[in-house]
């Protein structure tokens, strides 16, 4: 009866230290993921933060800027067709020295930009003083912009009035009138 009486004991003593070792393990993954938490506070935060300001207000490159300006004179009668797509596209090209695919997703990243509902003329207006903003533009690219715009809004046929009066915005704002 005692040797019965031992193998419970000792098996009791295993059976706790194995539940307190279970235990101790358990506080130990807590505590590794809470302090993975706190290492890892900074960059979700800045995440959502950047996440959390996105359309135009996040815009700093003229080029960029420029893709949109062209998107919303192109968008100015509905949606974008593929004339004006192309057009789009040979302008950054040309321009930007964009490869086809870079230029195609710049007018994605564009039209992600422009997904908020925005007056077309607040869009030219933030997107001119942008560009107008920016070190190392002057006359020249302000007209070049100009141009590109007019080869977007005549690359379907014909020019509506609200197309002019988006490009007349640009050129009020970058002093080419």
């Amino acid at each position: 009866m005692h040797i019965l009486l031992a193998i419970i004991g000792v098996l009791s003593f295993l059976a706790v230290w194995y539940w307190r070792i279970k235990m101790i393990s358990g506080a130990a993954r807590g505590s590794y993921d809470a302090a993975k938490t706190v290492v890892n506070f900074p960059r979700r935060h800045a995440f959502r933060k950047k996440a959390g300001r996105t359309g135009l207000k996040t815009v700093t490159d003229p080029r960029e800027a420029a893709a949109i300006m062209m998107l919303e004179v192109a968008r100015t009668r509905g949606t974008v067709n593929e004339a004006q797509e192309a057009a789009i596209r040979a302008e950054m090209i040309e321009h930007f020295g964009f490869s086809d695919s870079q230029a195609q997703a710049w007018i994605t990243e564009a039209g992600f930009r422009l997904r908020e509902d925005v007056a077309p003329h607040a869009v030219i207006t933030r997107m001119s003083d942008v560009i107008t903003g920016t070190p190392g533009m002057g006359p020249k690219e302000f007209d070049d912009l100009c141009a590109m715009l007019e080869n977007v809004a005549v690359s379907d046929g014909h020019v509506s009035t609200e197309e002019r009066d988006l490009i007349q915005i640009w050129r009020q704002k970058a002093g080419l009138n």
